[in-house]
């Protein structure tokens, strides 16, 4: 019953702790790229919601724009 100093509990203690470091590294850098898409995808959203809000807002109606009036007068500023 001679024991030279290891034992497998001392060995398997860090290597758990290492790659338990490791996973929660991963896990953070996957949570961190994932809200910056979710970001960026909302801003590109949202940036696109009030393009088509202004769109809206500049259209001319459904008759689209109008001729200018048809006279005999002349509009320029030489008339």
């Amino acid at each position: 019953m001679f024991s030279n100093g290891y034992s497998i509990v001392g060995i398997l203690y860090p290597v758990f702790f290492v790659v338990v470091i490791a996973l929660a590294l991963t896990l953070g850098v996957l949570l961190v790229r994932t809200l910056l898409w979710v970001i960026r995808a909302l801003t590109a959203y949202t940036r696109e919601r009030e393009l088509r809000i202004d769109l809206l807002l500049a259209d001319d109606g459904p008759a689209g724009p109008t001729a200018p009036p048809a006279s005999g007068a002349p509009t320029g500023p030489l008339g």
